[in-house]
């Protein structure tokens, strides 16, 4: 209580007394006494106390040093007056203080001190503008981290990553402008440590800094460009890159990156990563790397000292090496291997591959098609896809029957339609049972082949969608295609119709009553015919009347199909029916009707074939009756020769035609 009382007393006292006795309460009591007595001195506000807590401020426990800087700004008048005290210590003591307490709006007391002739003043006074800069850099590239120091650090105030941020912002234009001023007019023995400082600050176009090297006349111009055409240090890479991409010194580059010998430095440089698209760079890492450091042995001793996370960061080197792509390309899959737990790595070298230029090796691709990783593969499909290589399609193909669903169906979409089109391109060239094998392999490679056909069948001209309608027929996939097919019995193409007719005969659930529709009232005679032969695929006792009635038909197609169709049903009239047909006045009659005798082996009526062929009056279906006759010959022939074959040999005597056939014969 009295002590309470003895320090608000002191508080309250005008008396210079007052002040010191505080002062020294701070230099020699216990840390809980100097804590009261320093917390009673920010409460006095008088400037002798202050000044002489900036005097013992090194000797102070870290726990009163966070304090002041903490409450620094209770200490600016004092700052400000100790940079003037006669006493160069409390001067020293004054530009330490805003160093470590990031006070940048005292940054001219620095100003003052570094003219000083004392040299201890002014060498302390470029010392803290060169840490000034190096804490706006230093922090400025953690909060591009997203991380911020301890915040218990005496050296960092800031308790969060916004305050940090706001404090920087509010602190740096005071310290770019007092180096900036500082470096044009001072010439003193601290030149170096300014240039220094204003390198440190030179890491954006916007910066005061940067703004040096194009300001005409300033006295920190020429220092800075001779400084940035040199090698850079660890802490001046920023300021290197810039002044090489926006400062006009590129030129110089090529040799400055020559003499780089530091690891630090040029890991530096390299982790810049869209610097690694520059020829200049690309050339510079040839010239001092060339290659050497990656032969087997030392990249699998570097293989073994590292996570494989990690080992994936050595592809970048690789890949920028020069070296032959066969080379890289056995380094990267080595890398790859070494990898593969880590699915992370694996991308990483995956992204190391897609950045090279098309026309490149795609080695390293292929071999992630086969990776364990979905994903992976995937993406390394696309990139082959988009890369298009040589052969390409059937590499991709194979993926079909082994990769996953997720990667078929990339590969479908990308080599669906060329699949497709090749196969539609050579349909009509190839023979009936290719066409079935080609087209099977198609539907089970390509998933999306059936929903491009269908859009065959529904638009396109009518030549293409009969086409289309083939493939349906030999391929068997007419009941799939139903609403298709069903739909184009009505087309108003006679042609599609027609067609699409003799595919729903496939359809098993296609009802015999539409096709009787279509038998009766279809204007087209060759929609009918195509109709008919669907039904007598059937064979229903169902049609027989309707065939019969069509057996009677003026079309010869339709008839033809008609008695063909009562054939196979075994209907008794047909012998009749066809007789009539060759008696017809029609020749096109005729002609259908030795046809069918044809197809259907009726010999009886061969006789009649011969009348033809001897008496017709129309050439065509006398020169039609003697290819019939013809046929009938060879054949009998052949059979014969085959009988006298089996004789010989004691077998037994194969079946030969009638009587009718040996007398035509």
């Amino acid at each position: 209580m009295i002590q309470d009382l003895l320090l608000l007393a002191l508080i309250r006292s005008r008396n210079e007394a007052a002040d010191d006795v505080l002062v020294e309460c701070l230099r020699f009591g216990n840390e809980a006494e100097q804590l009261r007595a320093l917390d009673a001195i920010i409460q006095k506000k008088s400037v002798r106390a202050l000044v002489g807590v900036l005097a013992l401020f090194d000797r102070l426990p870290e726990t009163l040093q966070l304090v002041v800087l903490k409450q620094i700004k209770a200490f600016h008048i004092a700052i400000r007056e100790g940079g003037r005290s006669d006493d160069a210590a409390i001067r020293v003591a004054a530009m330490k203080l805003i160093a470590r307490g990031r006070q940048g709006r005292l940054a001219y007391v620095l100003s003052e001190n570094l003219h000083e002739a004392n040299e201890t003043v002014s060498r302390a006074a470029a010392e803290a503008m060169v840490a000034l800069a190096r804490w706006v850099a230093s922090e400025a590239k953690a909060l591009q981290r997203g991380i911020i120091e301890n915040p218990s650090d005496i050296n960092h105030p800031a308790a969060t990553q916004q305050q940090a941020y706001d404090l920087l912002m509010e602190q740096r234009p005071e310290i770019e402008a007092a180096i900036a001023r500082a470096l044009d007019v001072h010439r003193g023995r601290h030149s170096q440590d300014l240039l220094r400082g204003a390198i440190l600050l030179c890491d954006s176009t916007a910066s005061r800094a940067f703004q040096i090297l194009a300001t005409p006349k300033h006295g920190g111009q020429t220092p800075m460009v001779r400084r940035l055409q040199q090698a850079p240090t660890s802490e001046h890479v920023d300021a290197f890159l810039l002044g090489a991409s926006h400062g006009h010194l590129r030129s110089h580059f090529g040799t400055a990156f020559a003499h780089i010998s530091e690891a630090p430095v040029l890991d530096a440089l390299l982790r810049r990563t869209y610097w690694l698209k520059d020829n200049s760079l690309q050339l510079c890492i040839q010239q001092v790397g060339r290659g050497v450091w990656w032969s087997e042995s030392d990249l699998a001793r570097d293989l073994a000292r590292r996570r494989p996370e990690e080992s994936a960061k050595i592809g970048e080197w690789v890949c920028l090496s020069g070296t032959h792509e066969a080379l890289q390309d056995e380094r990267l899959e080595k890398l790859r291997q070494h990898a593969a737990e880590s699915a992370t790595a694996r991308l990483r070298l995956l992204r190391i591959a897609a950045r090279r230029p098309r026309g490149t090796s795609v080695v390293l691709l292929k071999n992630f098609l086969t990776d364990a990783d979905e994903r992976l593969m995937r993406i390394a499909a696309r990139e082959i896809i988009r890369r298009r290589p040589p052969d390409y399609e059937n590499l991709l193909l194979q993926l079909m029957t082994s990769a996953p669903p997720s990667v078929r169906k990339v590969v479908g979409r990308a080599i669906g339609q060329s699949g497709f089109e090749h196969f539609w391109n050579k349909f009509d060239r190839l023979p009936k049972p290719i066409r079935r094998q080609a087209g099977s392999a198609m539907l089970k490679l390509l998933p999306d082949a059936i929903v491009r056909l269908q859009k065959r069948l529904s638009v396109g001209p009518a030549d293409q969608r009969l086409k289309a309608l083939q493939i349906v027929y030999e391929l068997g996939m007419a009941e799939s295609m139903r609403d298709a097919v069903v739909a184009m019995c009505h087309d108003a193409d006679p042609r599609l119709r027609s067609k699409a007719v003799m595919v729903a005969g496939q359809i098993p659930s296609v009802t015999p009553e539409m096709l009787v529709d279509r038998l009766l009232n279809d204007t087209d005679a060759r929609v009918r015919a195509n109709t008919i032969e669907v039904l007598e695929n059937k064979a229903d006792a169902r049609f027989v009347p309707v065939l019969t009635e069509r057996a009677r038909s003026a079309t010869n197609r339709e008839r033809a199909n008609a008695i063909k169709a009562l054939f196979k049903m075994r209907v008794s009239t047909v012998s009749n029916q066809l007789f009539t047909m060759l008696r017809d006045d029609r020749a096109e009659h005729r002609i259908s009707a030795m046809w069918t005798l044809r197809q259907i082996g009726w010999w009886q009526l061969l006789g009649e074939v011969g009348r033809l062929a001897k008496d017709d009056s129309n050439i065509r279906v006398r020169r039609y009756a003697l290819n019939v006759l013809k046929g009938v010959a060879d054949l009998s022939a052949a059979a014969s020769s085959e009988a006298a074959g089996r004789k010989a040999t004691g077998i037994g005597v194969a079946e030969t035609p009638g009587p009718a056939v040996r007398r035509s014969a």
